[in-house]
């Protein structure tokens, strides 16, 4: 009896000091449990991410890049859903070439002729499929009131904010620009980097 009564009380030592001298097991694969979850959870997931956090998120693991690269626009749609449901309905968003795209009229901002474009050629605009819609979205470029009505002016708005999608922007070291000449983060993740 007294056995028993001196087993029970007994302490249990820590996990290290139980494991120590025990040889580890070779070839034991750790599980990954970004690759393991299911594609449509994770979409969920990055759907509630900032659009300035993909580009940072699709360089940590190739399944993560692959992913995002793949299902780019389901991620822009359900975030545009989720997020911007207001906006998405005032600029009759609908579903083009699988984006969430704005069809009302409003959406038209003119090309500078004299903007050196960032890839020759391409010119975003807002009524294209594509990931600008959501950016314009998350950059709260046009300010509704409590009716759904725009306040200021909206073309003078959009026109900026589609003058500064395009344009480049030069490096500056020291004060001087170089020729080298970067793109916007947020469209880096989807559109590559400009060579």
């Amino acid at each position: 009896m007294s056995d028993k009564k001196n087993s029970r009380k007994r302490k249990r030592l820590p996990m290290d000091m139980r494991t120590r001298g025990r040889k580890k097991k070779k070839g034991v694969a750790k599980i990954d449990y970004l690759t393991n979850m299911p594609p449509n959870i994770l979409l969920r997931i990055l759907s509630h991410v900032p659009m300035k956090s993909f580009l940072d998120l699709s360089q940590t693991h190739p399944h993560l890049r692959r992913l995002m690269r793949s299902h780019a626009s389901t991620i822009c749609n359900l975030t545009i859903l989720e997020r911007f449901r207001f906006e998405a309905y005032r600029f009759e968003a609908k579903e083009v070439q699988g984006w969430l795209t704005p069809t009302a009229g409003l959406i038209c901002g003119k090309p500078r002729k004299d903007t050196r474009l960032v890839v020759p050629g391409l010119q975003l605009q807002l009524y294209e499929p594509g990931p600008h819609f959501l950016f314009f979205l998350e950059k709260k470029v046009l300010k509704f009131d409590s009716e759904g009505k725009v306040i200021g002016d909206m073309m003078a708005a959009i026109q900026k904010f589609m003058n500064g999608l395009n344009e480049e922007t030069p490096v500056v070291y020291g004060g001087q620009d170089y020729p080298c000449w970067v793109w916007l983060r947020e469209m880096v993740w989807y559109h590559g980097v400009p060579s």
